[in-house]
């Protein structure tokens, strides 16, 4: 990648999984002081270059960044939208963290959105032990549970196939309208070469198991977190959301809704809003 202005690198890397699945990660960096460092994980189906102008944003703020694309997304190693269990997409976090831990001293935080706000807690849960010490999460809009109805039959036969023939692939049939009020994010996001439009039967059945995962265990999430949620997303569901939030042990926690919102929060028109936010929680964990 090329630099987008004077003040900020860009660089595309290649880590491995534990299991030496490859896994693209894009980094933005500012080229002087850096104050912090925020390590992402992107949605299902997505990847993280449709992070990189957020990213450009806190790199112009002194944020050392890096998003990665889980195995099956973007250009990372993998078939599309699958695992065979949850923890492989835990493995990849894990590797992205391991590398980030040898990048720096600064500050390090975690950031998730929607199924990678899943991952990242489910990480955070399972293996907080092995991860470099976090300054902080931010969780937004997370998958802890669907909006969106599902029809009988695909929740029938997404879980038979899982089964039987677990690599097998149903659309998606996201409403791109859904991600945000900005009609141009859903066009990009239909147009994006990168983005699948297909989830597998196995993907579909281990994301649902973590769904009370993560909420058993959210007495586990002990470091100071800020969950930012749309209160108009029809996607991921706010009100487990909320559940979430309520059992958390941490006492420096913030839940912030956004009347209006969509699923997106970095991609909305009241983006700017959402990104002061942001980075205003970010700056008090600094001091």
């Amino acid at each position: 990648m090329s630099p987008t202005s004077a003040e900020t690198l860009e660089e595309i890397l290649q880590l491995r999984s534990r299991d030496g699945t490859a896994l693209t990660v894009r980094r933005v960096r500012p080229r002087g002081e850096v104050r912090a460092r925020l390590g992402w994980v992107h949605g299902v189906a997505e990847h993280g270059g449709r992070y990189l102008d957020t990213l450009r944003h806190f790199a112009d703020l002194g944020f050392d960044s890096a998003v990665i694309d889980l195995r099956g997304h973007g250009t990372s190693g993998g078939r599309r939208v699958f695992v065979n269990r949850w923890g492989e997409y835990l493995d990849d976090t894990e590797a992205l963290f391991a590398h980030l831990r040898d990048e720096g001293s600064a500050p390090l935080f975690a950031v998730g959105h929607s199924m990678g706000a899943l991952v990242l807690t489910r990480t955070l849960q399972d293996r907080l032990g092995r991860l470099p010490s976090l300054a902080g999460a931010v969780i937004l809009s997370p998958f802890f549970g669907l909006k969106m109805q599902l029809p009988i039959w695909k929740e029938v036969a997404g879980r038979a196939m899982s089964r039987v023939a677990p690599w097998f692939a149903m659309p998606t049939d996201l409403d791109v309208a859904h991600l945000s009020k900005d009609a141009a994010v859903g066009q990009a996001y239909r147009d994006d070469p990168l983005v699948s439009h297909k989830a597998t039967s196995r993907w579909f059945t281990e994301a649902i198991a973590q769904h009370a995962l993560v909420q058993e265990q959210a007495d586990l999430v002990d470091l100071p977190v800020l969950v930012m949620h749309g209160e108009d997303d029809a996607i991921t569901c706010v009100e487990a959301t909320k559940s979430f939030f309520g059992r958390i042990a941490a006492e420096d926690k913030e839940l912030r809704l956004w009347p209006g919102l969509r699923h997106e929060l970095l991609n909305e028109v009241e983006k700017a809003d959402v990104r002061a936010h942001l980075g205003a929680w970010l700056d008090k964990r600094l001091g």
